[in-house]
């Protein structure tokens, strides 16, 4: 006795109550994601469900419609599509059996069905969402790396988060955090080198406070995005992010400050988006000429070991294209382990996997860097509505 049914997240607490309990939701689940989606680009989302014959929640889907792109980029689908979900890594369906799943899945394939050229895509860690719907075609995605954080026990003692490594405040309560360990010898040797020039260049990490350390680390934001030939989000986005999360734990922004006698300066910073077991490393601004302070590696250590001691079961550093090697590298010397993501269309898309990005795409990413910071933002901007 399952049916499918929407559900209005605003006015149903259903929703996230299934989410919350959910051991696979994520924050990219939640109402308060959706929201700050929606006011984003005024994009309405839909949220399937699947309940029983007393309406009790056994499955989600969170859909949004986006326009398309009237040009193809790269790998991904660009035309009009309902997605789980635009503009985020992944999201996909909750269920607690295959046949609550069958069903709100099939409700997707109907929405796309139901409209002329518009093509439902999926993103997820399930490798076999197309056994239990036959009619999705599923695609090989990118890896994203995940690492393992150790479990609290009662009554712990505090304890220092890495043999011989003096960090600014100490970590605890935290079961293990000694054995915690950054993969071999090796690895845990360049993490050690690493945050100790930080620290002796005089970085300190601290949290964001106000909305003025929002407003100094997105321009460290477009700077990156910048140097990496990458439409960035709009300070909209970020601010919403802000004002609905952070209140809630749900997202908290670490910024690394070089000070000395007479000053200091924001040199990088990095938001983290928190919910259930996992923490994802979701965004990132530094300018490239400070790299050699090492402000990321001391960002992700204070990141890692703040996880560590509020209880997360998992620290998500994202997902990696093939191309780039140093990105992976970077993320793997934590011990973080690769792990597959995948992408479901109806209809099947076209050559996907062999698809390259287009001329025009080519060369608006060689011009990109030359573009002032304030070009960059508004042509984010304007890219990121169709996507």
């Amino acid at each position: 006795m399952l049916r499918a049914v929407e559900i209005d997240v605003r006015s149903d607490q259903r929703w996230d109550l299934f989410v919350r309990h959910h051991p696979d939701a994520l924050i990219y689940h939640h109402s308060n994601w959706l929201a700050v989606l929606e006011e984003e680009y005024g994009q309405k989302f839909r949220c399937l469900a699947c309940e029983d014959a007393d309406g009790c929640v056994r499955a989600i889907l969170p859909l949004i419609q986006t326009q398309g792109m009237p040009f193809k980029i790269g790998r991904s689908p660009s035309g009009r599509r309902w997605s789980s979900l635009p503009r985020t890594p992944l999201a996909g369906p909750l269920a607690l059996d295959d046949e609550a799943m069958s069903v709100v899945l099939r409700q997707a394939i109907a929405l796309a069905r139901a409209e002329p050229d518009v093509q439902l895509e999926i993103k997820t860690r399930y490798h076999n969402l197309n056994d239990i719907v036959p009619e999705l075609s599923r695609v090989p995605w990118r890896f994203t790396y995940i690492e393992q954080l150790p479990v609290q026990t009662e009554g712990a003692q505090w304890e220092e988060f890495c043999d011989h490594l003096r960090l600014p405040r100490e970590c605890g309560p935290c079961q293990g955090c000694r054995r915690l360990r950054f993969g071999n010898a090796r690895r845990q040797h360049r993490v050690n080198w690493a945050v100790k020039k930080a620290i002796r260049l005089g970085l300190q990490v601290r949290p964001a406070e106000t909305e003025a350390d929002i407003s100094a680390w997105y321009r460290l934001y477009l700077d990156s995005m910048r140097y990496d030939s990458f439409p960035p989000r709009s300070y909209r986005f970020f601010f919403n992010l802000w004002s609905r999360l952070q209140p809630l734990g749900q997202m908290k922004l670490l910024l690394a400050e070089q000070k000395n006698v007479e000053s200091s300066r924001i040199v990088a910073g990095s938001i983290l988006l928190c919910f259930g077991q996992t923490v994802f490393y979701g965004f990132t601004g530094c300018s490239h000429r400070d790299f050699r302070l090492h402000p990321h590696d001391i960002i992700q250590m204070e990141a890692i070991r703040d996880s560590c001691k509020n209880g997360f079961r998992w620290y998500d550093f994202g997902e990696v294209t093939n191309a780039d090697e140093s990105l992976a590298q970077f993320k793997g010397k934590w011990g973080a382990e690769p792990k597959p993501l995948y992408r479901y269309y109806y209809p099947a898309p076209a050559d996907m996997l062999n698809s390259k990005p287009s001329r025009l795409i080519s060369l608006g990413r060689r011009s990109w860097r030359s573009l002032p910071l304030s070009v960059t933002a508004l042509l984010g901007d304007r890219v990121h509505r169709y996507l």
